[in-house]
């Protein structure tokens, strides 16, 4: 299970995602270039709702 960190802005929008991958021993800046997102998987999502960064996700993947 991965974990999903949202960086909020002055106006509590999601401006990043960090990721905390199952076996990794720190987290990272979600890059689309190198990360892919499963909206089905069972993650772990934190500062912000599940909805928004789903959302931001699906944005900086396009």
């Amino acid at each position: 299970m991965d974990t999903y960190v949202a960086e909020l802005d002055e106006n509590s929008r999601v401006a990043a995602v960090w990721i905390k991958r199952k076996m990794a021993r720190s987290t990272t800046v979600f890059d689309p270039k190198k990360h892919v997102f499963d909206p089905r998987a069972s993650d772990e999502f934190c500062g912000a709702p599940r909805e928004d960064i789903v959302n931001w996700l699906g944005s900086a993947q396009n």
